[in-house]
């Protein structure tokens, strides 16, 4: 199951639209002390999503997520489809884990 995909514009957008029922969504907050803003976006970005228009928003196809500057870090607000959340945030978890080594 993908954590993203892209957009093909065409009929194969329409495969993925389970993933945008927002009523099968689960929602994590996680602390990342020590994690910038600008770093927690770029491994969302590796993860396949894309930046919203609102800032510090970060989208994919059935999760997002909104970092929240802190002192000493970021929370990262993690807003997934059921089935993807655990995978988001084990992925996530790994970078930030290698960018604080």
């Amino acid at each position: 199951m993908p954590i993203s995909t892209s957009s093909f514009g065409d009929e194969r957008d329409s495969r993925y639209t389970e993933y945008e029922k927002s009523e099968l969504y689960d929602q994590e907050t996680l602390d990342f002390p020590g994690l910038s803003a600008a770093m927690a976006e770029s491994f969302l970005k590796k993860l396949g999503g894309g930046v919203a228009e609102k800032e510090c928003r970060v989208e994919g196809v059935g999760w997002n997520a909104t970092i929240h500057p802190r002192e000493d870090g970021v929370a990262v607000e993690f807003d997934a489809h059921e089935e993807l959340l655990d995978d988001l945030i084990r992925r996530f978890e790994l970078m930030a884990e290698k960018a604080s080594h």
